[in-house]
């Protein structure tokens, strides 16, 4: 086990953010596409441009986040809202936590960078039946999301803020 709380063995992970990579963005739709991941209406390919970072198993794409910057009303931000998927014969192998510090640290980093989009930090709302025990963590090590409550359909709702960011 890592200091950072990913496994030994955990995934290569390859940062994707605002970075326009073709390999990855075809890797994350043909992903989607063969465990029929995505909601119908939605573009896979402007999904695609939302990629975060990939983990990848033996040159396999395995698990993937993606954010969309949006305004959250009820904290009064903008904030990243991160979508996370693990193909289902890598769950519970470390994938997510692989990808947690890459994650923050290029949402923070491209925060930072670009003051003026005012993005406070990161928020994932979690279905309660993927992570089972995994839940009652009020704040998950790898990734520092912390509970601040649930939405009305039960679903958890995490939050992570960046350092540097201040409300006007």
């Amino acid at each position: 086990m890592t200091d950072s709380g990913v496994p030994d063995g955990a995934p290569d992970v390859r940062v994707a953010w605002r970075r326009d990579d073709e390999g990855i963005e075809a890797d994350a739709i043909a992903f989607w596409a063969r465990l029929s991941l995505l909601p119908e209406g939605v573009d896979p390919a402007v999904r695609a441009k939302e990629i975060v970072a990939g983990a990848y198993r033996d040159g396999e794409l395995v698990g993937l986040a993606t954010a969309a910057i949006e305004h959250v009303t009820f904290l009064k931000a903008t904030m990243a809202v991160l979508r996370a998927a693990t193909a289902p014969d890598h769950r519970r192998t470390g994938v997510q936590r692989a990808l947690a510090g890459p994650v923050h640290a290029a949402l923070s980093d491209w925060a930072a960078a670009n003051a003026e989009v005012g993005l406070a930090g990161i928020i994932g709302f979690v279905d309660a039946s993927e992570l089972g025990d995994f839940l009652r963590v009020p704040v998950w090590p790898a990734s520092g999301l912390e509970v601040i409550g649930y939405t009305p359909e039960n679903r958890q709702i995490r939050v992570r803020w960046f350092d540097h960011f201040r409300f006007d």
